[in-house]
């Protein structure tokens, strides 16, 4: 019989019931881990002096790390940056590259800082404007390493963000002051199962017409079984009826590109032509030629060309006229707002 009973016991082999204890080897190697950590962006640091391509044939240090480490590349990348941001490095023409954070450098060497922290001051020192005189930039970063030492990444923050409104009080106008102008954009794909997949963004304008003409067509008619569809399903089928619309109107302009061969070119606005009838002949004609009289397609063709000029003629100017008429069993309904 196997004995369900799990001996406890602990790596450190530390004597049980002494928090303090556990905090402390917990603290120590926190520190160290941190340490070794700042180690490492210091020999990443140094690669990318002596250059990384020429010694281990990477584009970047990032890219080097990641197979090095066996990282993702998200983790990489911030594992260099933050070593390129606390280290100094040497450059190809023997000049030296100062570090964005020296201070902060120097004390993540001794394993008091988290990583957290160390970003948020990277970010703050980055930010600084360039009139900002050297003495305030070390100053500014000697108050944030003190705190990152011993409060939480957030305390950095918020006293970062008033070093940054202290120091930069009118904040750095990089941004273009001229407004961008947005413009209509629409995407359209077929999936390998065959159906379209769409999306878009649309002014303010074109988008509430299209509310417009969507919304009357989403509500379920009264008086009727109940609606089981999804408002996006009945959004969708609202939007099939609108383009079966579009597609039958007068109106619809002809494609720009040339129809492939076998397809036909729709007419909806020139007249139809009617059959032309010629006399039949009592001669015998080569078996190269056609009959003489028209088969059922032609005048099937006719008469479908003529029926179509017909419902052109009593259709509304636009199409979409006859969205705006409300439905006959609605008008009992009470009024709600319009929105697809």
């Amino acid at each position: 019989m196997t004995s369900t009973r799990i001996p406890k016991t602990f790596p450190l082999n530390l004597p049980e019931g002494d928090a303090d204890l556990l905090l402390d080897e917990l603290q120590t190697r926190l520190r160290e881990g941190r340490r070794i950590a700042a180690e490492v962006g210091q020999i990443l640091a140094e690669i990318e002096s002596r250059g990384v391509r020429d010694l281990y044939g990477y584009d970047s240090i990032a890219v080097f790390y990641e197979h090095a480490a066996r990282v993702t590349r998200a983790e990489a990348q911030q594992v260099a940056g933050r070593a390129l941001a606390l280290n100094s490095r040497r450059a190809r023409d023997g000049t030296s590259t100062q570090p964005v954070a020296p201070l902060t450098g120097v004390a993540a060497t001794t394993g008091a800082l988290a990583q957290a922290g160390i970003d948020r001051i990277v970010t703050v020192m980055r930010k600084l404007p360039e009139q900002v005189t050297a003495s305030a930039r070390l100053e500014a970063e000697k108050d944030l390493v003190a705190l990152a030492s011993v409060a939480r990444p957030r305390d950095v923050t918020v006293k970062a963000t008033k070093l940054l409104a202290d120091l930069d009080p009118d904040g750095s106008d990089t941004e273009d002051p001229t407004p961008k102008r947005e413009r209509t954009e629409f995407w359209l794909r077929q999936k390998r199962t065959g159906r379209w997949e769409m999306r878009g963004n649309l002014d303010p304008e074109t988008g509430a017409r299209l509310n417009a003409l969507l919304a009357p067509l989403t509500y379920p008619a009264p008086n009727r079984e109940a609606d089981g569809r999804t408002p996006a399903e009945r959004r969708g089928d609202a939007f099939t009826e609108i383009v079966d619309l579009a597609e039958s109107g007068p109106e619809i302009p002809l494609p720009r590109q040339a129809p492939e061969e076998g397809t036909e070119r729709p007419q909806t606005a020139a007249p139809a032509k009617k059959p032309v009838h010629r006399p039949q002949s009592t001669q015998a004609r080569p078996q190269t030629h056609s009959s003489p009289h028209h088969s059922d397609g032609d005048v099937r063709e006719g008469a479908v060309a003529d029926r179509s000029q017909n419902v052109a003629r009593i259709r509304p100017t636009r199409w979409w006229a006859r969205l705006s008429r409300p439905r006959t069993e609605d008008a009992t309904r009470p009024q709600r707002p319009l929105t697809a």
